[in-house]
């Protein structure tokens, strides 16, 4: 195994017998080391194999002044992810995931709590990413005698949405506290209602979110007319004030207009949960 590149004393990019790139973890694996090096393979204590040369560079980049246990931590966390989810996560998160943790466990060393405000809608939305975010627990613990608050969980939760997902971290928040806001709209004005939960809430909640999405990910809206629209309007008043105070809402957080066609489907889902 040769050394490519040397990101710190104790990380490096290295090819294997292969032809692979790996980044290598090890205890002074880079200490005056050089490009060309011969690596032996008892000095490696972890391997990561990432495909893009963009993560790779930027990598380099934020790992060059934190100490390898940060990588460590997010490269065992993704392996414990993906063998309990099977699915592949996007490796950029292996840039965003270190740097916050990085970040985050110092503010919990140093005894600063950092409060989640979309915590409650966090666990609302991505409860299966919220469980693989928990992994996070154990492994943190092992490294550093360190246990991380349900709030730093919740942040955890948002890096593994967007590694699934191939969102931006700005984009996840955005789109979960547009849902957070619109739930307490709908509260506001059908307590009993929204009190009831059950399958109709669940129906609205997945529609929120394929629709906001979808908002703020478009550059454009189609217009489209609907039926449940003219029908919302004219047979529940209640519902459709509520759907206007909504669209009013989103207009002014994305500057898109909300359709009459998906004001309708809103409406739908409302008079469901409203007389469910």
């Amino acid at each position: 195994m040769k050394i490519l590149r040397v990101y710190s004393n104790n990380v490096v990019l290295a090819s294997d017998e292969g032809g692979a790139e790996v980044v290598a973890i090890g205890k002074g694996l880079g200490f005056g080391a050089h490009v060309g090096d011969t690596i032996a393979e008892t000095a490696v204590e972890k391997l990561f194999v990432l495909k893009d040369k963009q993560v790779q560079n930027r990598l380099g980049e934020i790992i060059g002044d934190l100490p390898s246990v940060y990588l460590e931590i997010a490269g065992d966390l993704l392996k414990a992810i993906q063998d309990e989810a099977g699915r592949p996560l996007d490796e950029a998160i292996y840039l965003t995931l270190t740097d916050h943790i990085s970040v985050s466990l110092a503010r919990e060393k140093a005894g600063v709590r950092c409060v989640n405000p979309l915590l409650p809608e966090i666990r609302l939305l991505y409860p299966e990413e919220f469980r693989l975010a928990q992994l996070a627990v154990p492994i943190i613990r092992r490294f550093l005698d360190v246990t991380i608050s349900e709030d730093e969980i919740g942040f955890i939760t948002l890096h593994i949405v967007n590694a699934y997902m191939n969102h931006r971290m700005v984009d996840t928040m955005k789109v979960t506290r547009m849902i957070r806001d619109i739930l307490a709209i709908i509260e506001t004005a059908f307590p009993e209602a929204y009190r009831k939960k059950g399958l109709p809430y669940d129906r609205l909640l997945r529609h929120l979110q394929l629709f906001l999405w979808t908002l703020v990910t478009a550059e454009t809206v189609v217009q489209e007319e609907s039926y449940f629209y003219t029908w919302g309007k004219s047979e529940h008043k209640d519902a459709y004030a509520c759907v206007r105070q909504i669209a009013a809402y989103l207009e002014e957080e994305t500057g898109k207009k909300i359709t009459n066609g998906e004001q309708g489907y809103l409406l739908l889902h409302l008079v469901n949960l409203i007389h469910s």
